[in-house]
């Protein structure tokens, strides 16, 4: 059994993981830490009979505790990881694993050093609708692949959300953004490139508000991302293909409870395919158990949180014009 425990009261946290992690039996949620609002432990203890701390350091030096799971804003991951990993602790990080390309390789080698699982957290990646999508692609249900466009964004928050605040990592790209470029990433390969990217900022914020980006494999296709924070919400993916176009509206955010459908139009007419519900965020949670007893899952999970790095970085720098 992984015993784990869980820096912060995130609502992530309460709401989704631990739900999650009661259906996967290698591991175990037995603590949780909280040290900027200590008064939402006792929703944690009561509802889940979990043992609450009041300082994250006594999660990372509890002897018991195997691995430890990061829903802090994004600016903090690399502070808890970095301690955590030092520790001897098994790591699953709420996306993005950082800030910066420079902060999650200093992670990625300590997990390696140590022999460590360290796991970012974007679980639609493991929604069997990904896999299904990419099959009917591979089946060339609308021939050949001509272009991808996928979006994600969302209505503003309130103003207080982390995801406007500069400091703790808050931005467009780093938010919705890393989930298009992850899902690029998925359907285009390790030889993708970012070709072009705009972030745009709106008075009254100090981080990027939405963005555009264009990126490209060695094949030769390419992938347009759109993404933002002040926006009519939008969750999906399109690919037009030589014989017709395949949509779908729930990429990201398909609740456990959605049979997920598929719209595809061709010269014959506009046919949907229902797939399969699932649960996303366990599936992510199971691959986190596989890497800590594989060395072989670790690396690819490694690669893979490397390259998403890249990405975001790359999309930063060529927004402002450096290269």
């Amino acid at each position: 059994m992984i015993n784990l425990g869980i820096i912060g009261c995130a609502e992530i946290a309460f709401r989704r993981f631990i739900p999650a992690s009661l259906q996967v039996s290698e591991l175990k949620a037995v603590a949780v830490a909280e040290e900027y609002a200590p008064d939402k432990l006792e929703q944690f203890e009561e509802t889940y009979g979990i043992e609450g701390y009041n300082s994250f350091d006594k999660i990372l030096g509890d002897p018991s505790i195997d691995a430890v799971y990061i829903p802090q804003p994004p600016a903090l991951h690399y502070k808890w990881a970095k301690k955590a990993l030092e520790e001897g602790k098994h790591v699953l990080v709420e996306k993005p694993s950082t800030t910066s390309y420079e902060d999650t390789a200093d992670l990625v080698k300590t997990a390696r050093e140590k022999g460590l699982a360290l796991h970012e957290n974007y679980m639609f990646a493991y929604h069997l609708q990904i896999e299904q999508i990419k099959k009917m692609l591979d089946d060339k249900v609308i021939g050949d692949v001509r272009q991808i466009s996928a979006q994600f964004g969302f209505p503003m928050r309130e103003k207080n959300d982390f995801r406007y605040v500069k400091d703790l990592g808050g931005g467009a790209l780093l938010d919705a953004g890393g989930y298009t470029l992850k899902l690029a990433t998925i359907l285009l390969g390790d030889s993708i490139k970012v070709d072009s990217a705009h972030l745009n900022y709106m008075d009254g914020f100090e981080v990027d508000m939405y963005g555009n980006v264009a990126v490209s494999n060695d094949e030769g296709t390419v992938c347009f991302l759109g993404f933002g924070m002040d926006c009519g919400y939008r969750c999906s993916l399109e690919v037009w293909g030589s014989k017709g176009r395949l949509y779908t509206n729930r990429i990201f955010t398909a609740p456990e409870t959605l049979e997920p459908v598929v719209f595809i139009e061709t010269a014959e007419g506009t046919s949907e395919k229902t797939l399969d519900k699932d649960m996303h965020f366990k599936h992510s949670i199971e691959k986190f158990v596989s890497e800590i007893s594989s060395s072989e899952e670790r690396e690819k999970m490694y690669d893979a949180m490397l390259l998403q790095a890249k990405l975001v970085d790359e999309v930063r720098a060529k927004s402002e014009g450096k290269i």
